[in-house]
């Protein structure tokens, strides 16, 4: 009997023993990953992208078409070398055109309406705005570029008066088709009118005669 108790009384101060190395253990752990500072990144991730100092602020503005003369920024994709980015601007320009058309005429199928070509768009880059310049993404030196297209009163009204033109001229050419085809109907139903009234005039001579 008394040994019995005894081994209830060693394996009760095991079990409290056990307890308290957990607790210890526990409270060790927790206090070393408060005190453990985070570890810096060496390499900045991939999708983080630094710009120089030298950059200019008008690079990053939004388009602006408050003013009698639209100013529309436009940058490059980020590219492996100058040449590239030279492609990628002009690409750019063609699609930032393309968006202040549908922009200005509030229709988005009019930039296939109104043609203007890459000398017309080269004309109205703002010749004191053009910028090449690098990126740092992660590890990697990219380069990018950057201009401003502008657009004056006769700019917008030229590229208004295009897409008016186009406008006028399918509301013609829907008129004249439905004209056509109003026409078309018309002579149909006449010549079956027709064919009707003879046929009609011939079963009443035999009678008649």
């Amino acid at each position: 009997m008394l040994d019995k108790r005894f081994d209830l009384v060693v394996l009760f101060i095991a079990l409290v023993s056990f307890g308290s190395w957990v607790s210890v253990a526990t409270t060790l752990a927790a206090s070393d990953d408060v005190a453990k500072p985070a570890t810096p990144l060496s390499v900045p991730p991939s999708s983080h992208q630094e710009y120089p100092s030298q950059r200019p602020e008008w690079v990053a503005n939004t388009p602006d078409l408050s003013g009698a003369v639209h100013v529309w920024p436009v940058t490059s994709t980020p590219c492996s070398t100058e040449a590239l980015c030279n492609d990628s601007l002009r690409v750019q320009l063609r699609a930032a055109l393309e968006t202040y058309v549908e922009t200005l005429t509030g229709d988005e199928e009019s930039s296939g309406v109104v043609q203007i070509d890459d000398d017309w768009i080269d004309a109205h880059r703002d010749p004191t705005k053009h910028y090449l310049g690098t990126i740092k993404r992660g590890d990697e030196e990219l380069f990018e570029s950057a201009t401003v297209l502008r657009f004056d009163k006769a700019d917008q009204q030229m590229i208004k008066s295009q897409w008016h033109r186009q406008q006028v001229g399918q509301r013609i050419a829907i008129v004249s088709v439905l004209g056509a085809s109003t026409v078309a109907m018309l002579v149909g139903l006449a010549a079956a009118l027709s064919v009707v009234t003879r046929r009609a005039e011939q079963r009443v001579a035999p009678h008649s005669s």
